[in-house]
Parts: structure tokens; sequence; C-alpha cells
């Protein structure tokens, strides 16, 4: 008959080496097409190799990312959505992201189904380069910190772009908008529109750079060229008179065969 085994024996080691458990919610944005918590809760290729795999799977299925109000998200997020382009991505929410300072949509054929942006209330957004065929609203309000937004939409007929108070530089290229506030950007500079169905528009005045005035006297430069020519006229022509002296009293030329 076998010995009974004891009951304290010992266990099997537990393998560290052995992959951590999923989160549950990475299979139901998969599944649902929404992402809605921080960007910290994606899958991170340097918690486990695969997972590099696992996090490109759930944003490219995602048709509306928000993930509002977090200090987490920064420039490398806005550009890796730009970068994986995903197929049915209708909305992008980011507002109130504290740490966001760039966001560039480009090329045109980015993201093929985004509609809706919106980078309100970011704090630190300072530069917003947007090139697409299909989005139609874009909201930028109350970017504190913005000061260029370069726009190149055809389709876009909703924009909201009041209170950027640092905003120096907007240029819009769109089609169908019909109406632009700009009211809060009070330190404007280069306005360039190109929008043929603008109705109505309320532009702050521009702060334009002082005009340069022609001086009504010559300028200083002119003034010091003109006395370094004159003087070198004057010791040019004392130098041929001491040369002329010198001819006749040093030279071994018998006078009489010298031109008068």
């Amino acid at each position: 008959m076998a010995p009974k085994k004891k009951a304290g024996g010992k266990k099997k080691k537990k393998d560290d080496g052995a992959e951590p458990p999923h989160d549950a919610c990475w299979e139901r944005a998969v599944e649902s097409g929404i992402w809605e918590k921080p960007v910290t809760d994606l899958p991170d290729a340097n918690t486990w190799p695969t997972w590099g795999a696992l996090r490109e799977r759930v944003l490219t299925a995602c048709r509306e990312i928000k993930i509002n109000n977090t200090a987490s998200l920064r420039d490398a997020f806005a550009n890796e959505i730009v970068k994986l382009s995903p197929p049915e991505l209708a909305l992008v929410d980011l507002r109130g992201s504290s740490n966001l300072r760039n966001f560039t949509l480009s090329p045109m054929a980015t993201c093929p189904k985004l509609a809706d942006l919106d980078l309100s209330e970011c704090a630190t957004l300072e530069y917003v380069l947007l090139q697409s065929q299909t989005l139609r609203s874009v909201n930028l309000r109350k970017c504190g910190a913005l000061t260029k937004a370069l726009i190149h939409c055809p389709r876009l007929n909703k924009l909201s772009i009041t209170d950027c108070g640092q905003l120096e530089t907007v240029m819009l290229w769109t089609d169908e908008l019909t109406e632009l506030d700009l009211t809060g950007c009070n330190n404007l500079s280069v306005v360039k529109l190109q929008c043929p169905n603008l109705l109505d528009s309320k532009i702050p005045p521009l702060n334009l750079a002082p005009q340069h005035v022609k001086p009504t006297h010559p300028p200083i430069s002119s003034l010091l060229k003109e006395n370094l020519t004159a003087a070198a006229h004057k010791a040019a022509s004392e130098k041929e008179q001491q040369d002329a002296i010198k001819d006749t009293t040093d030279s071994i030329i018998p006078h009489v065969f010298r031109p008068f």
C-alpha cells in the first residue's frame, strides 16, 4: 500500500514569468468600439511584449475615444491615434487634457470617418494643425495657451474657438462654415480665411505690427558710406600730389625730359 501524502507537502512554484491578467475592459472596448478610460489603462508593451499588438487592436477597433480631464494624456497618445488612423473612428474627445501641447491631424486621408473633434479646455495646448476631408465639428474653446490654429477641412460646418487669449494666428479653409466667432481671442495678428459661405463673423481687432516708415533723411549707413568715399578720394588726391613732388625731386631722369 502506497504511503499517504503529507498534508503539508510542497506546493508548485508560482511561475513569475507568466503573462499578467488581461483587463476585461480591453475586450469590451473592442466589442463596443468605445474607449472611455484613462490612457494608463490601455495595454502597455512595457508591461508585456505582446501587449503592444493588443493595444493596437483596442485602438483600431474604436469608433469613439473619450478621455477627459486627465494629466496622463500627452502628445505621444494623440500622435498614436493619428498614426494608427482607426478606420471607423468618428469621434475624438480629449477635452481638459492638461498636458497636451500639440495636435496634428494630417494628411487629409487620416482617420477616414472622423467627424467630431473636441480639444476644448486643454490648458497647455499651443498648436493645432487639422487636415481632414471628413471633420464636421471642431471645439477649441478655452485653450488658454493656443497660439496657432491651421485648419483645412472642406466639410467643417461648426467651429468653436472662443476665449483663446494667446491665439495669434488663425488660417481656415472650409467650404461649408457659415459662422465664425473669435470672441475672447484678443491677441490675434494674422487671420486668413478661405470660407466662401461665411455669412457672419465676430473677429476682434488685429494686433498689427508697426509699419516701417521711410525716413525723410538719408539712412545713417548712406551717410557713413558717403563720408568714407569722400575721405578716400581726398586721401588718394593727396597721395598723387605727394608722389608728383617726389618724382620731381628724386627722379634720376633729367628735368629736361619730364613732361610739364
